[in-house]
């Protein structure tokens, strides 16, 4: 697979982590490991996890159940209102396993995802 940079930064190569998911017919693969060094000293915010939960999602229940929830989920809003989960799947299956009402999130508009696109 031939991966080509669209947006500005630096990038891990190959990136460890590599979210992959489909937006508008679209499959986009995101970079991971950026996000996370970007976002790990910013303010999250409270999310309800009904709002970006899928139940289809694919996800080895038994290590979700030990992920760390407190840690925050980073998830993109697009601009149709639809959410895509970025990272931190694991930790959302936990939180609505256990019943919790919300997350903590970074939450990234359509426009701040581009710097972290691949293709």
């Amino acid at each position: 697979m031939k991966l080509m940079f669209k947006g500005e930064g630096t990038f891990l190569l190959p990136p460890n982590q590599l979210c992959t998911f489909e937006h508008d017919g679209k499959k986009i693969h995101c970079n991971v490991d950026l996000l996370i060094e970007d976002y790990k000293e910013k303010q999250a915010e409270r999310i309800n996890v009904s709002e970006i939960y899928k139940p289809e999602s694919k996800v080895d229940s038994e290590y979700a159940m030990k992920t760390d929830i407190s840690c925050p989920v980073i998830i993109v809003r697009f601009d149709d209102g639809t959410y895509e989960v970025l990272d931190g799947n694991h930790r959302l299956y936990r939180a609505v396993h256990e019943g919790h009402g919300q997350i903590m999130a970074h939450i990234l508009n359509e426009s701040e995802l581009k710097k972290y696109i691949m293709s």
